[in-house]
């Protein structure tokens, strides 16, 4: 490409304004859009996985392998079980390992009555593990038997407040248990999973369960360490026909695999579609700017421009605004995406039922990447060589004599 070429092509794009914002405008809509498909998709994905790790899950769990099938306490682990888990996880680099016994039931108060589980844990184990502390808005988190900490939400649903008086009953071995607590904290929690969910003492639970052993102990991992090889290493010490399994995030959200999994599948067909979308906007601008200017064209190779130099004006004059509407596209895209990452998206207002339902958080942020704008870039290079083509070898076969009749 000679500057000679480039310097025609950027003086031509400037002498029809119209056409030139237009195809500017075009290619920056693909641009702005295909930023933010990538980054909202890839942070709601962070998001998800991120939330129920940090708040709920830990980073994988112990479990009896009954339990998925029928999560009742007495199909938890056994208290030989959870010895032999507590041995597998010794010398193991963890950061924490919570032991936790989830009991189904109903909440009551002087005011209302709720369905709610209640998971009993051992409040300085669980701190190591998840991060439900830090989301105490009223209150404090439980320290002793007899203390319950509940969502801000099913707080407004029991109409109770701090000190108040909470009963729990659940179902035990020997029939329907109740048992009372006093409300020393309520949490607003990111997930709408954990909106009717109580904590009290892993004493508490049992006496309502009448369960010794535990339903989970879940497991909270260095920052940077492989779930994948911990869940292995955990796996491979257990005795074969433990009845225990090693439960990663994807095991404990069998829709989260399908959801991941096949996201960047069902993006790619969107990508393609918004290239398409810019790119057929582009070449057929740039085609009827060669239809519109044959004529010129023609007087052009008559004065002496050789086809060859026709042809470089061309391709550049959609290089130029593919270019120019990609930054403009690309920055706005990114100020978007930014934006989401600080403040998010509230999810959870647009579609309720759906949040609790697939345990996704109730607001959602972006990812912001260098790689988004490669991979932008990459599919406005394509989109901008492949449509000048068709325009470019049209210039380039022009005779001089038949272009300026047809003019």
């Amino acid at each position: 490409m000679s500057l000679l070429a480039g310097r025609i092509a950027w003086r031509n794009l400037w002498r029809h304004t119209q056409r030139t914002v237009l195809m500017i405008a075009i290619v920056a809509f693909g641009s702005c859009l295909i930023l933010l498909v990538w980054g909202i998709i890839d942070g709601f994905l962070a998001s998800m996985t991120g939330s129920q790790i940090d708040y709920d899950l830990g980073d994988f769990q112990l479990r009896a392998v009954r339990y998925a099938d029928d999560p009742v306490p007495s199909n938890g682990l056994t208290p030989d079980q959870v010895a032999e888990a507590e041995a597998a996880l010794a010398d193991l680099r963890v950061d924490g390992a919570a032991p936790r016994l989830e009991v189904y039931g109903m909440a009551r108060s002087a005011y209302g009555t709720d369905g709610a589980v209640l998971r009993g844990i051992d409040p300085l184990k669980e701190r190591l593990v998840t991060r439900i502390a830090d989301t105490v808005v009223e209150g404090r988190p439980i320290a002793e038997p007899g203390e319950v900490l509940l969502s801000a939400e099913l707080a407004e649903s029991l109409d109770v407040r701090l000190g108040e008086r909470i009963v729990v009953l659940a179902q035990g071995e020997s029939g329907t248990n109740s048992r009372a607590f006093t409300a020393v904290g309520f949490f607003s929690p990111p997930l709408a999973q954990l909106d009717h969910t109580l904590f009290a003492s892993i004493d508490d639970a049992r006496a309502l369960s009448e369960w010794e052993g535990l339903t989970a102990i879940a497991v909270n991992l260095p920052r940077g360490a492989s779930t994948g090889r911990a869940v292995s290493e955990v796996a491979s010490r257990l005795q074969e026909g433990s009845g225990i399994e090693v439960a990663d995030y994807y095991a404990l959200n069998p829709l989260a695999r399908v959801m991941i999994g096949g996201s960047v599948i069902k993006m790619i067909p969107f990508v393609v579609m918004i290239s398409l979308l810019a790119g057929f906007g582009v070449a057929n601008t740039a085609f009827y700017s060669v239809l519109e200017r044959t004529r010129e064209f023609g007087v052009m190779t008559a004065v002496g421009m050789s086809r060859r130099l026709l042809a470089q004006v061309v391709l550049l004059e959609s290089v130029f605004v593919s270019a120019i509407g990609f930054l403009v596209g690309g920055g706005v895209g990114y100020g978007l995406l930014i934006y989401l990452e600080r403040f998010g998206i509230r999810f959870g207002d647009l579609v309720p039922g759906m949040t609790a339902a697939l345990g996704i958080p109730s607001v959602i942020y972006a990812s912001t990447s260098g790689w988004y704008w490669v991979a932008a870039f990459s599919v406005v290079v394509f989109t901008a060589l492949v449509a000048a083509w068709y325009p470019a070898r049209r210039a380039n076969r022009l005779e001089p004599v038949t272009a300026i009749r047809e003019g």
